[in-house]
Formats: structure tokens, sequence, C-alpha cells
């Protein structure tokens, strides 16, 4: 547990260290880890959810609803402003899953 703390400060160490043992952890690094997981796919949930509340809107896959919007010729701006939503949640979905990826392997 000792090098690995890097910028904490031993008196709060000292108080950290029981708790993380009584909840299994056997380090500072593991509980890091699995906390920083926990946050990410908590995010995942958020926009899983946001992402399937456009699909059941819609009735169609985001592709499909992109299509769709630029095949429709005039202006909609609450479909508009959907995709960028909906795009939001895409893509941010997509970074979260990287990241997760990224701490499991670290």
């Amino acid at each position: 547990m000792g090098k690995e703390a890097g910028n904490l400060d031993a008196g709060f160490l000292r108080k950290v260290r029981p708790v993380l043992r009584e909840l299994g952890f056997a380090s500072e690094r593991e509980a890091l880890k699995e906390q920083a997981l926990l946050l990410l796919l908590s995010k995942i949930s958020r926009y899983e959810a946001e992402y399937a509340f456009f699909q059941k809107k819609y009735g169609m896959s985001f592709e499909e609803f992109l299509k769709h919007l630029k095949g429709q010729g005039k202006e909609d701006f609450e479909k508009e402003d959907d995709l960028l939503d909906w795009r939001f949640a895409a893509e941010t979905l997509a970074e979260l899953k990287q990241r997760v990826q990224e701490i499991e392997r670290a």
C-alpha cells in the first residue's frame, strides 16, 4: 500500500487504510480502481437510458434517424435538438466504455 499512495498524506492514509482493509481492498490502488469503474458505470447507465429514450421516441436507431432527418428536407428544430442530444449520448457512451476498458486493463 505504500508507494501506490502517491500524493496522499500520511494522516489520511492512517485513517483510510483500516477502512479499506475492512472493505476487502488489498491496496489504495485497488479501491481507487473499483471506485473509478463504479463512477464510470453509473455514467454509462445514465447515457444508455438517454440513448434508449430517443430510440423509443422515434422507433428507430440513431443511424436510421440521422438518414431520416437528412432526407426530410425541411427543418424541424425539435428533431434537430434531439439529434444533437442523441449524438452526444452515443459519443459519450463510446468514450466512457473505452475508459472502462482502459481502467480494467490498468
